[in-house]
């Protein structure tokens, strides 16, 4: 049986220590025009383990980069991204049921 290794894309954030962590980048939202990132620990073997920052991105050769990462401390605002990544979800499971057999 052939493997399927996909090429995960990898941010290294430092904490005020110089400690550097890496972490998955598992998707982007956007949500009331500013763009979020789901981020989680690459040495996790929790995959529910999951951290939320709104982002800025730069532009630069056609592709896009993480300028900045931001802490979401108003609840409200995190309750819409909460509410925009599960609408995500299901429209996902909607579309691949559409296409099954019955």
């Amino acid at each position: 049986m052939a493997e399927h290794q996909h090429e995960e894309d990898i941010l290294i954030l430092e904490d005020e220590n110089g400690q550097k962590y890496e972490y998955i980048i598992r998707d982007f939202v956007e949500v009331d025009e500013k763009t979020y990132v789901l981020l989680s620990p690459k040495s996790s073997n929790d995959p529910e383990e999951i951290y939320v920052f709104r982002c800025r991105l730069s532009e630069e050769n056609g592709e896009f980069y993480i300028e900045g990462l931001e802490e979401i401390e108003d609840e409200d605002e995190f309750e819409k991204v909460v509410e925009a990544l599960e609408e995500e979800e299901w429209e996902e499971d909607l579309d691949e049921e559409d296409f099954e057999e019955e």
